[in-house]
């Protein structure tokens, strides 16, 4: 029988945590949407593939905070920056917040940096991929309706969400080391004297 799973929850610094990785998603925006709406049109599966990079901080931080739900609530403070500087509207926001519930929902029992939370990571990733997929299927041209481009615009999308998914491993743990997030020790915490 196992022992249930520490409980954790949104405290003050998880949230300014999520509001922080929030604001560099618009900044990750901000920077990808020329290209991105360049591309949108003319290559669906490119577009895909960059198109993960929305995905980064949400990763980020579910596994900095190692809190179950940061990672939605980082695409929720994301999205409403996004909704607000876009003129998209509220279209904008469903993406962004899809992207960190599937994460959380992947992941949501999922602790430490061990092999099997790793795996759940790359399955959030896998699962996040195919849920975006299927949400810009709706905004698809009808001469981008074929098998090829289908199966690649998927394919680059699954890939793009699996790359976010490392690539915040390795941020998550160079933050670590640099005392940002959980793996900062309590010694550290304390003032001074």
């Amino acid at each position: 029988m196992s022992s249930p799973l520490p409980r954790r929850r949104l405290s003050t610094r998880v949230l300014l945590i999520c509001g922080a990785l929030a604001a560099v998603h618009l900044l990750l925006h901000f920077a990808t949407l020329p290209a991105l709406t360049a591309l949108a049109p003319v290559s669906p599966p490119i577009y895909g593939l960059i198109a993960g990079v929305h995905s980064l901080m949400p990763f980020l931080a579910r596994r900095l905070t190692g809190v179950p739900g940061s990672a939605v609530l980082t695409s929720a403070i994301a999205a409403l920056f996004v909704v607000i500087t876009n003129g998209a509207g509220l279209i904008a926001a469903v993406p962004v917040v899809l992207a960190g519930a599937v994460i959380d929902l992947v992941v949501w029992r999922s602790t430490g940096s061990g092999r099997r939370s790793q795996i759940r990571y790359l399955l959030a990733a896998v699962a996040a991929g195919a849920a975006l997929f299927a949400v810009s299927l709706a905004v698809f041209s009808p001469e981008h309706l074929t098998p090829v481009v289908l199966f690649a615009t998927l394919t680059a999308r699954v890939l793009g969400e699996v790359i976010a998914a490392l690539l915040s491993g390795l941020l998550a743990s160079a933050l670590t080391r640099a005392g940002v997030g959980r793996g900062i020790r309590s010694d550290q915490s304390k003032p001074i004297s």
